[in-house]
């Protein structure tokens, strides 16, 4: 997989805002023009960063394996809980946005709560296995 395949949900995460732009920025009649565009390029940045990071929690919810830096990967079951947590923290971090944009406050901060606490555990599975990751395309030692 290439840089830019790797990368793609992060920017057609970011493009698709900025496609919507009219619409997001009619949400804020209040606010000059901007400070419009200002809440656009940083919803932009944050949907392009959540859909990248459910692109890693899908490699490691499905292929079963999440990359470390300088060539190693958590693999098997560290990269599933990992994966899914991941995927959890995103989709109730996004509910709960969309909640408390409703202002059902008390919804939103609960579900809000529970999207930490799911980050925070993919947090806590991610570096619990650093110790046990492979080395990926290792060279084979000749005898």
């Amino acid at each position: 997989m290439g840089a830019w395949t790797y990368y793609c949900p992060l920017w057609l995460g970011a493009l698709l805002v900025v496609a919507l732009n009219e619409t997001l920025r009619g949400a804020f009649p209040r606010l000059t023009a901007e400070a419009q565009w200002l809440v656009v390029g940083l919803a932009a940045v944050g949907a392009g960063l959540a859909c990248q990071a459910l692109m890693i929690g899908a490699q490691g919810a499905f292929a079963q394996v999440l990359p470390l830096p300088r060539g190693r990967s958590i693999r098997a079951r560290g990269a599933v809980g990992a994966g899914w947590l991941v995927i959890a923290g995103v989709g109730l971090g996004g509910v709960a946005t969309l909640l408390g944009f409703e202002e059902v406050t008390t919804a939103a901060l609960v579900i809000g709560g529970l999207s930490v606490a799911a980050w925070a555990g993919a947090a806590v599975v991610y570096v619990w296995n650093i110790p046990t990751a492979v080395r990926d395309f290792a060279r084979e030692e000749r005898r």
